[in-house]
Order: structure tokens, then sequence, then C-alpha cells
């Protein structure tokens, strides 16, 4: 069966994610539901979908009835029903399938030229230093804050095998100085924690590149809970997630070569610990 689209993936990825997470069995979900495991089954096998209001059930009985899922699975029903693409050029969409891309593809390459990935951000770096310059609100940016926690989470509570390559572009390592020493500290350590774990190596890029843009790049490499590979790109106004094979080569080819210029990130900090203490 060829792969489904990039949101049909999601809603009946984050379907099975729901049922897992909540540890009920196919058939306990049916008997809550009043239907066949056969039909649940077949839903999360692609056969079939759920309605709106099956899609309402199953996420407020197995998945803390969060209504934001509830709401964008529910638009890749209407979506799939009426036969439209487009689903991803919603800008919160695009963030929670950067999310669930994280959660379930075995490779993932991250090319951050200006700033510090959001989960590899500290509680400091986050308020003290990006709140006041993008001038949102508390709650916007405790809500942020959240977002990034929650990602971080998922990614170190991975026990699959999968590898994450990141490299910095060295302005992002700038931002240091617009933290106090203490804070400075805390952060470039979490560096060091994420590039320490077995499935992470950060690099930083110091010399001239071709990479541009900011991207993130998702291969399924071998995952069959992944859908199709895709990236995530990031401007000022807007967000977009591709999945047309074509496009995704042109961020996929520049990737080996760059890799191979950009400095590891110990080796990186080593040389400039004066300059970043």
């Amino acid at each position: 069966m060829a792969k489904p689209t990039l949101s049909n993936w999601y809603g009946i990825r984050d379907l099975t994610d729901c049922i897992i997470d909540s540890e009920k069995s196919i058939a306990e979900v049916a008997q809550a539901l009043d239907m066949s495991p056969g039909t649940i089954t077949n839903w999360l096998k692609g056969k079939g979908q759920p309605s709106v209001g099956d899609v309402r059930e199953i996420i407020t009985q197995f998945g803390g009835a969060d209504e934001e899922r509830i709401l964008h699975v529910q638009k890749v029903v209407r979506t799939k029903k009426a036969d439209q693409t487009g689903l991803e050029f919603d800008p919160r969409f695009n963030m929670i399938l950067l999310e669930k891309g994280e959660r379930h593809y075995n490779y993932t390459f991250v090319w951050e030229p200006d700033t510090l990935p959001g989960p590899f951000q500290t509680d400091a770096f986050h308020f003290k230093v990006l709140q006041p310059l993008d001038g949102t609100t508390d709650e916007r940016a405790k809500f942020g804050r959240k977002v990034k926690e929650r990602r971080a989470t998922g990614l170190r509570g991975r026990t699959d095998p999968f590898k994450s390559q990141i490299v910095l572009g060295e302005p992002a390592l700038l931002w240091l100085r617009e933290l106090e020493a203490g804070d400075r500290g805390d952060q470039l350590e979490l560096l060091r924690e994420w590039n320490a774990l077995a499935n992470f190596e950060l690099r930083v890029m110091a010399r001239p590149h071709t990479l541009r843009g900011h991207f993130v790049l998702f291969l399924p490499a071998g995952n069959p809970a992944a859908g199709p590979a895709f990236v995530f790109t990031e401007i000022r106004d807007r967000t977009s997630c591709i999945e047309e094979a074509e496009r995704v080569k042109l961020y996929h080819g520049p990737i080996e070569p760059n890799w191979r210029r950009a400095t590891p990130l110990e080796e990186y900090l080593d040389a400039k610990r004066d300059r970043l203490a």
C-alpha cells in the first residue's frame, strides 16, 4: 500500500498514539466506543476513517480531552473526505507535525542558522532573551515554553534507535552573550548534555556553507510508524511542511558535504571557551 499523505498519516498516527499512550487494548477501546474491534483496527490501518464525532470520542476518552488535538485530527478527516489538500499550510498544524516527526522518524537533520533549537533552550534563554525580543505576553510565552519542554521530553523518552544530527550556525551561539554568566553556563551545559546523548550529535557551522534558510529534514529510515519523508521550514511570517519527493531531495542533497564542514560541538566550544565563558 502506498504511503499516505503527510496529513493523512498524522490523522492515523495520532489516533494510534492516543490509544497506545492510554495503554488500552483495541478491544477495550472498541468496547468503550460501542464498536467492533475490527472497525478500530481498520481505521488505524487507513482503511476507512472515523467520523469527526468518533474522533472526539476517542481523544476525549483516551487522549485527555485535548481540544486542540481533537480539532486537528477532525481537520484531517474533513480534508480527506472532501478530497482537498493544503492542510499543512496551517501554521499550528505544521508545528504539530514537527513534534510528531520527532517522535516517529528514525533520522532527522536540523539546521538552525541563527538561534538555538527549541528543545535545547533553557528557561532563561526562552524567558529572559526571546520573550522580550518577541514581545509576547506572559501567557503566550508560557505556552511556547510548555511546547518546547514537551518536545524535549518526547525526544529524551524515545527508546527506539534513531539518529538526529543538529548543525548550529555560529551566529546562534552569539545569543549566549545576552545571558548573565550563570545562565550562560546553564545553557552551554544543556547543549553539552544533549550532545552527549547516544542519538544526538551537535556541530557548529563556522565556515561558508550551502545549507541556506532554516529547516528540519525527517526521513522514515525504516520506521514503519513514520509517514512520508518531509521537511519543516520556517521564515518570519509562515511555516511549511514539504513532502513532495523532488523538493525534499533539494534539502537532503547538501547535508552530507556541509555536515563534514561543521565543527563538532565540544571541539568548537573548547576553541572558543574564552569568548563563551
